[in-house]
């Protein structure tokens, strides 16, 4: 009786589309690709194909994701 291994998906699509924008949380402006999920950012890396970062992403950039999706940040003005 030969054992067979269960298909285990490694790698699942994480989004439904990609969109190429800029990073603006410093002032390098570095290319990134967005992935959204049913219309919400899903996941954040750097563009191979832009001329100022080649792909590579510093920590700030690859926080952007909490600007959109951290259940602590600012929704309305502050009062004073």
């Amino acid at each position: 009786m030969a054992h067979t291994e269960p298909f285990l998906e490694t790698s699942p699509p994480v989004s439904d589309e990609i969109r190429k924008t800029t990073c603006y949380m410093c002032a390098c402006r570095c290319g990134i690709n967005v992935h959204l999920k049913d219309g919400k950012v899903a996941y954040i890396e750097g563009n191979r194909d832009h001329p100022v970062n080649k792909g590579v992403l510093c920590a700030k950039g690859s926080s952007g994701i909490m600007q959109v999706t951290a259940p602590s940040r600012l929704r309305a003005p502050l009062k004073r």
